[in-house]
């Protein structure tokens, strides 16, 4: 009579399997530094919002002949035909997107926001008319 195999894994085998994988995890996750994806990704939504912004910026200065003027709340119910929501922050933060016009009546305009990675998109340019933030957009002429 044969010698009886066993069909299947050992312990110690299955315990060198997961800790190779677990080890194959842990260098992914710092090699991918998934914080970073998500950093960019919420950039890249504030970019987007700063553009939809100075879409309904070009839009009051076609029917108004100047853009609107710099109050208190950063998007007043004078942008409601224009704007129709109101840009959140993806963080969550209500207040992290500012208006500054300059000029009476208003000719000029700069529309910010803190972006969270470096280096900055190269839409962005520096604040000039007093807004907060490291990367604005300003009206294209």
């Amino acid at each position: 009579m044969g010698v009886v195999k066993n069909k299947g894994f050992t312990l110690v085998e299955l315990l060198v399997v997961v800790a190779v994988v677990g080890a194959l995890a842990a260098v992914a996750i710092v090699v991918l530094n998934p914080a970073q994806f998500f950093r960019e990704g919420r950039d890249g939504r504030r970019l987007t919002d700063l553009s939809t912004v100075q879409t309904a910026l070009e839009a009051y200065y076609a029917e108004n002949d100047s853009y609107p003027a710099t109050g208190g709340v950063p998007f007043g119910a004078a942008w409601t035909p224009y704007l129709k929501t109101v840009p959140n922050d993806p963080n969550g933060s209500p207040a992290t997107y500012e208006y500054c016009a300059s000029g009476t009546p208003p000719l000029n305009y700069e529309v910010c926001t803190t972006m969270e990675t470096t280096p900055l998109p190269p839409d962005c340019v520096s604040p000039v008319y007093g807004c907060g933030g490291n990367c604005c957009l300003t009206n294209p002429f």
